[in-house]
Parts: C-alpha cells; structure tokens; sequence
C-alpha cells in the first residue's frame, strides 16, 4: 500500500468514526421524527433579537400580583414584562393539558376524526371531567375539546389511552419538552394529577408562545363555551371554559383574553397561563399556586397582570 492511499483510508476511517460518535450524541428533539409531527424545526421560542421588544413608561409602577410563580412576556420578542420565582419547580396541575393537546395536534394530525369508544378505565379518574359515559364514541377532536375548554381529565385518560396508552403517551410528551427546550419540565400523567410532574412559569410561557403557534388550539383554547355531543348524536356534553377571563358573565371577565389553560389540584394551586391580544400585540401571564384559595384567584390575578402590562408598556 502507497503511503498516499494509507493516509486515504486513515482519514476516511476517523471520519467514519466521528460520524458515528456525533450521530449517538445528537439531543433526541433531531433523531426523535415521532415527537415532531408535521414540523421540522422550531418556530422563534424565543422571538428573534429583531423584533422591538416593548418599553417601559416611565414612573410604572409595581404589580402587585399574589401567588408563588408568575411571568408575564412579550410573545413576539420574548422579552420578560414581570416575573417572580420564573424558575422555581413546582406542580403545575391541568396546565399540564396544554401538552397533551399539543402531542395530539403535531402527531395525530389526520385522526381527528377518529371515534375513541369510551371505557370504565379510561375515565376511571379524579377531579374535573365531561362526564364520559363507558360506551360512548367521541372523536378525537371532540375530545380535545373538553380537553382544553372544561378541563376535563378523562378526556386527557382517554386521548391518551387511544394513542397508545399513558406511559407510551407521557414519553413522548415528555420528549417534546426536551424539543422545546423546556430544561425544568417533567410530566407525569396526560391531566396534571400526579404532583410530582413539574415545571416552571417561564417554561409554561414557552410552551404558551409555542402552543398558540398552532391554529387549531388557538381556536379551541379561547373559546367560552361549547355543546359537544357523542358520535351518534345521543349523550350532550354542555360545557364552559375553566378560564374564567373568557366568560362574559364571569367578574374577572378579560374581553382581550385568548385562553389559555387553567390548572388546580391542592399541591399546585390555583394556576392559569393566559395570553390577551390587544392592538396587535400578544402578552403571555403564566400565574402559579395564588395566594387566595378560591376559584377566581387566578381569573383575578392573571387579568390583572395582563392588564398592567398593556398599561405600562408601549411597542
């Protein structure tokens, strides 16, 4: 062999190695295809540095807003408006559901319409439901919809048991996370009962921006209320959104409110991550465990955060 073709099949070899090595290192949000649905890469979360980020009046003052965690951002640029403990771990409750929907819409696309039949194991659940009754059909995306608008937690158990049952389905959740580079995020069930799932306001606002990206939820998390009813038209479902903000009739009724999820369980609190559009402009409030016990305590903080924002920034 020719000193020349040695050194040929040298470097070809270690280029080879290094393939190998830089593949098996790859972050599972580009070798994982299932966990990405329909999309190839991130949208701006962040926003990129181009866009303005909205500034400061002078002499604004402070918010006085009462709960453990809270942000409020900017989606557009990203930048944070207010923020207390945004980092800080802790049980999030049935905003939780913003993620299980989200798996659902980029993975499951074209099964909409599918019929989920309805077991006594699938809604077999605590707190908050639609009343799913063993038998019933529903489509998928009427489910989605007692999902986002009511809450609902055997909605959550059976969308996940349809798609290939809750441990397989949480994984994945799971793993968009890790896409989304939600570094404090931890799931343990598709409704947010299990309290020792976790995460942070400022990932809840990440996945806020990220999730209001997606038309289809966007839709369906700012809409005040809905009739749903089974696949052959024989069981109603009347519901009403859990965000109070949205609900004309409520106190704490935001008429610029566009959802997006509440969440409760003793653990984590009272919690809502909302968005409001105002003038072309879209702020994300993500409250965590309110220091009122009641359930208007997050509706009431949440508006009044969105309010102060829009009050004392301008763009």
């Amino acid at each position: 062999m020719t000193k020349t073709l040695w050194l040929i099949c040298l470097v070809l070899g270690f280029a080879l190695v290094g393939l190998i090595v830089f593949n098996s290192n790859l972050p599972a949000r580009i070798k994982s295809k299932k966990i990405l649905g329909n999309k190839t890469k991130i949208p701006s979360v962040p926003a990129s540095p181009l866009v303005k980020p909205p500034q400061m009046k002078p002499e604004a003052p402070e918010p006085n807003i009462l709960a453990k965690s809270v942000i409020l951002i900017d989606r557009d640029s990203f930048k944070i408006i207010y923020q207390k403990n945004p980092t800080e771990r802790v049980p999030i409750a049935s905003t939780t559901k913003i993620m299980t929907a989200l798996v659902i819409l980029e993975n499951y696309p074209d099964k909409l319409k599918d019929e989920v039949q309805i077991t006594r194991e699938m809604i077999n659940v605590d707190g908050s439901d639609i009343d799913l009754r063993p038998g019933e059909k529903m489509t998928v995306e009427n489910l989605l919809k007692g999902l986002l608008i009511y809450s609902g937690n055997d909605a959550a158990f059976s969308l996940a048991s349809f798609f290939g049952g809750k441990e397989e389905f949480v994984k994945i959740m799971n793993e968009k996370a890790i896409f989304l580079g939600l570094k404090n995020t931890r799931f343990r069930d598709p409704a947010g009962l299990d309290d020792e799932g976790f995460s942070t306001a400022r990932d809840l606002a990440i996945l806020a921006s990220y999730a209001l990206r997606n038309k289809t939820f966007a839709e369906i998390a700012r809409t005040p209320n809905i009739t749903l009813t089974s696949a052959d038209g024989r069981l109603i479902h009347e519901l009403k959104n859990s965000n109070r903000m949205l609900r004309s009739e409520e106190e704490f009724y935001y008429p610029f409110a566009i959802g997006i999820k509440t969440g409760f369980t003793p653990a984590a609190g009272h919690c809502l991550v909302s968005a409001a559009s105002k003038d072309n402009h879209v702020l994300i409030a993500v409250i965590l465990n309110t220091n009122e016990n009641t359930l208007t305590a997050s509706a009431k903080e949440s508006r009044k955060l969105l309010e102060w924002g829009f009050a004392n920034f301008s763009w």
